[in-house]
């Protein structure tokens, strides 16, 4: 599911970046978006931005975890320094971090390396770290943007219906429609996390007048087109074969979010279809299915 937190996050903080910036460094102005490949790497940090606060213009380099990485402070340090090292005659660099889910086992600042001999400390790495489950509902609605509404189910006693029901009232309505979206992922990954199937259930059902917002939605486009994009791309035969995995993964990752049991099948059924417009057409009925037994049977049905 990596890539799912990660293409719902990159959504959020495109849509207003400040949100975040009052989330993770408070006192902060957002100025611009950086681009995020760096010069002469392959390395794209995930959502650095050129902000201004306490007297003057900095870099703040905010990343997402959502899943085990034992390397993230590395990670963070290696993105940290390759900022400084294309904007080190203008601007300098900090680095947060916003950890979604107690189980990534996030490392905490400072990192610290050392060495044999003195001194034996060579390196120490600081950075905001910003763990989700520790928060509570009101530090994110006290905020008052949007945009933080589908962290709500993350934070401390925030996977409750009341709480959800209300992120969801809050983002009814077609202007909301992106963000609905991903609010409606999020929550129902977590109740999925604690094998709370009721609460699924219901979550599906409050959700169900809400189809046409998620088929609408930019971000469910995104996910669609993404295999399309590579399986088209000149009608190589090696581009589609890439876009029909890509497409197969892409279903994969839905269904393990929203019907858990139905993995197997699922991985099963999409290793006999070659043809992405059959993949695509698949993929549109288990998004807009109501309930696991819909989705079993949108499954059968293109297994004949």
């Amino acid at each position: 599911m990596e890539h799912v937190w990660d293409n719902s996050f990159s959504t959020l903080v495109s849509l207003n970046p400040q949100a975040f910036l009052d989330l993770v460094l408070p006192g902060a102005r957002f100025l611009r978006m950086l681009r995020t490949k760096l010069k002469g790497t392959q390395r794209q940090p995930d959502a650095p931005m050129l902000v201004f606060g306490w007297g003057s213009d900095f870099i703040c380099n905010v990343e997402c975890q959502a899943y085990e990485d034992r390397e993230m402070a590395e990670r963070m340090l290696l993105y940290e320094v390759l900022l400084w090292w294309e904007y080190k005659e203008r601007y300098p660099v900090r680095s947060c971090l916003l950890a979604l889910i107690e189980e990534a086992q996030i490392a905490q600042s400072p990192l610290i390396w050392t060495a044999p001999g003195k001194p034996k400390e060579q390196v120490r790495f600081s950075y905001g770290n910003i763990e989700m489950w520790k928060r509570q509902p009101e530090d994110l609605l006290h905020l008052k943007h949007l945009e933080l509404l589908p962290f709500l189910p993350l934070t401390q006693g925030g996977a409750e219906r009341a709480i959800v029901e209300e992120m969801l009232g809050r983002l009814a309505g077609e202007q909301h429609r992106e963000i609905a979206a991903i609010a409606y992922l999020f929550a129902s990954r977590v109740f999925q996390k604690l094998k709370r199937e009721d609460d699924l259930k219901w979550l599906e059902k409050r959700f169900q007048n809400m189809n046409d917002i998620l088929r609408e939605s930019p971000l469910y486009q995104q996910i669609l087109a993404e295999g399309e994009a590579k399986g088209e791309a000149k009608g190589e035969a090696k581009g589609i074969a890439q876009g029909v995995a890509a497409m197969r993964q892409v279903i994969l990752e839905i269904v393990q979010q929203r019907f858990a049991s139905l993995t197997d099948l699922t991985a099963t059924l999409v290793t006999t279809i070659n043809d992405l417009a059959q993949l695509q057409r698949l993929l549109t009925k288990l998004i807009l299915a109501q309930n696991a037994e819909q989705a079993r049977q949108d499954l059968l049905d293109f297994a004949q």
